[in-house]
């Protein structure tokens, strides 16, 4: 009976120590990558009422280099062809990337490769942080890119970096879609391909895109709401300087009644995007209500009239899932985000811009 006995709390004990095991490699496991959803990465757009549903491929980065990641919000992602530009996109300020699936749904359809990616935009704005110290902006916003120039302002870590995130994420959907050609947009060097890669933003993201575009040779910009950088007559130091992406490659678009839109008006004018639309055209900014520039037209920099809510929400209606809705329950900015996309559509695509 004792040696029964014995044998039973011998069998107990490998279960547990068993399932521990399984635990603590379960736990392992999920460090680098929590996948959340159903759809493919592959899987085609669909929308209604409610904004989109499903077609998302929706996944966590758990850690990088041992550093566990804060935030870690849902990253979105999806392709349609294997050969499409990436649109990669930056939320604003304590925003996520949950909060613009019907923008990132449109780039989809227009046959982008789709991130939209969770970094380091918690506590203060950009602008609210930097006011006005010139040098600040740039610190900051090259702090969150790769990690370096730590300060008072930002301490973000290379680990937790938009680079550090961006090559993980390229990583985990190339083996999850191994036949979708994410892999291309990060070489075995671990060089990212920033000629094939639009970086869009909103807000305080918007801002990071611009900054991108003055150090690397992106494919293109796309800033919504920004860059929020100038306070009269301060502005970001970086902006004295050429960039590495020409004005030629970046658009900017704010809604008229937005509450920061001096600032980000200044910010244009420094960055030299408000000029004519076309030869001959008007000086500053071509305004519209929704709709987009007529045919021949080119502006850089486009004040929208939406005229729905306040001027603090009109800081976000321009590309947010809150943006309006028309009788069909589609975007009233529709055709206007599908004209700045196609600024960079594929070569030779029905939906060519200027690429």
């Amino acid at each position: 009976m004792k040696h029964r006995i014995l044998l039973l709390v011998a069998a107990v004990m490998l279960v547990v120590i068993g399932g521990g095991t399984l635990v603590a490699a379960n736990v392992m496991a999920e460090q680098r990558v929590e996948q959340h959803g159903r759809a493919p990465v592959s899987a085609p757009a669909r929308s209604d009422q409610h904004g989109p549903e499903d077609e998302f491929h929706r996944f966590r980065l758990g850690a990088i280099d041992g550093e566990r990641l804060e935030p870690n919000r849902d990253d979105f992602a999806a392709r349609t062809a294997a050969d499409g530009p990436l649109l990669l996109f930056l939320p604003a300020t304590r925003a996520k990337p949950a909060q613009y699936q019907r923008f990132l749904t449109t780039a989809l359809g227009d046959g982008y490769h789709v991130l939209g990616l969770d970094y380091w935009n918690l506590g203060k704005t950009l602008s609210g942080t930097c006011e006005a110290d010139a040098e600040c902006y740039g610190a900051v916003q090259r702090n969150r890119f790769d990690g370096s120039r730590p300060s008072e302002f930002s301490s973000v870590s290379p680990a937790g970096s938009i680079v550090s995130r961006f090559r993980d994420a390229i990583a985990h959907l190339d083996d999850v879609d191994p036949n979708g050609g994410w892999g291309r947009f990060v070489t075995p060097g671990k060089d990212i391909a920033w000629q094939d890669i639009v970086v869009a933003g909103h807000s305080q993201g918007g801002g990071e895109a611009a900054y991108i575009a003055h150090i690397r040779p992106i494919r293109g910009a796309l800033m919504f709401s920004s860059p929020v950088e100038s306070l009269g007559p301060v502005h970001a130091a970086w902006m004295d300087r050429p960039g590495v992406t020409p004005a030629s490659r970046m658009y900017a678009i704010d809604d008229v009644r937005d509450v920061f839109g001096p600032r980000i008006r200044g910010s244009w004018e420094v960055l030299g995007l408000d000029g004519p639309a076309t030869a001959g055209g008007p000086d500053g900014p071509w305004r519209t209500d929704t709709a987009a520039p007529p045919e021949g037209w080119d502006p850089h920099a486009i004040l929208t009239d939406i005229q729905v809510g306040t001027p603090g929400q009109s800081h976000s209606r321009t590309i947010k899932d809150t943006t309006p809705l028309d009788a069909a329950g589609q975007p009233r900015m529709l055709g206007l985000w599908q004209w700045l996309l196609h600024r960079f559509a594929p070569p030779g695509s029905a939906s060519s811009g200027a690429s």
